[in-house]
């Protein structure tokens, strides 16, 4: 008896799998079709994870560095990257196909390859650099009028060790030692926060918004999607203080405002043509 009850279990489980798998494309499926470019496809899959629940760390795991894959909470960064994932999934075309969780890989790891904690893209700016390198976002801030020279020396992570316990393995420290020399070779550009209401002609919507930060050492605080509503911006992102996936209240500019150490904006823009 305990057998067919073990046997039986099994099947659902099995059968539950299929099904959750099955929904999943379908679902990727059907907002591919209606939708007839890449910033609509990132802005329909944006709008379906509002509400969804904010974790700080959400890749922040024991053990091995492995793939975090959840849809089921997000902080700013795994909101930005796993939405990104889904329409690069649905983007493909029957000559060129990944698995969803290699995008995503790809979008988290430098080089798209788990080599430990170090080969994570912890630093946003360097996430950046990767995919200007893959060739699927533009960092269009320096074209923007009103953009400034943003120059600081970022070593937030090597400075700070003792916030992060796998950085006492040597190697995990050498990579981001590594990270932080390319950042910090790398001439960035930024619009400062007030000046924010006068580039809102320039900036789409779909566009990830990266804001920058006064903290010493630090490059990016916190990033989402822009939503323009009339002639204004607002950020879909994955509020802290919300506690959930949420579009911003406050236009851009007065919720840069409200944040003491928020000091500006970069604007990346996807490289991906019409559907």
């Amino acid at each position: 008896m305990n057998f067919i009850f073990r046997k039986v279990t099994y099947v659902i489980y099995f059968i539950t799998v299929l099904t959750i798998a099955s929904n999943f494309t379908q679902s990727v499926y059907c907002q591919s079709i209606q939708t007839h470019s890449f910033s609509d496809c990132l802005m329909a899959q944006a709008r379906s994870y509002i509400h969804t629940p904010y974790k700080a760390g959400t890749l922040e795991v024991s053990g091995d560095e492995r793939l975090v894959c959840t849809y089921e909470n997000f902080d700013c960064v795994t909101s930005v990257t796993y939405i990104l994932s889904l329409c690069l999934y649905q983007y493909q075309t029957s000559k060129n196909t990944k698995a969803f969780e290699t995008i995503l890989t790809e979008l988290r790891y430098r080089n798209g390859r788990i080599n430990g904690y170090g080969s994570r893209l912890h630093y946003f700016s360097e996430w950046i650099l990767q995919q200007e390198k893959n060739g699927l976002i533009k960092n269009i801030t320096s074209e923007i009028p009103s953009a400034r020279h943003y120059d600081k020396k970022i070593n937030f992570m090597t400075v700070h060790k003792e916030k992060y316990p796998k950085l006492k393995v040597g190697k995990n420290l050498n990579k981001i030692l590594a990270a932080e020399a390319a950042i910090n070779q790398h001439k960035w550009s930024y619009i400062p926060k007030s000046g924010v209401p006068k580039i809102y002609a320039s900036i789409k919507d779909g566009d990830i918004i990266a804001i920058t930060t006064d903290r010493k050492g630090l490059d990016i605080v916190h990033t989402g999607f822009a939503i323009k509503k009339g002639n204004e911006v607002y950020l879909l992102h994955a509020s802290e203080t919300e506690k959930k996936v949420v579009v911003s209240e406050k236009s851009l500019h007065h919720y840069l405002m409200g944040n003491d150490k928020q000091s500006g904006i970069m604007v990346l823009r996807s490289t991906q043509s019409s559907f």
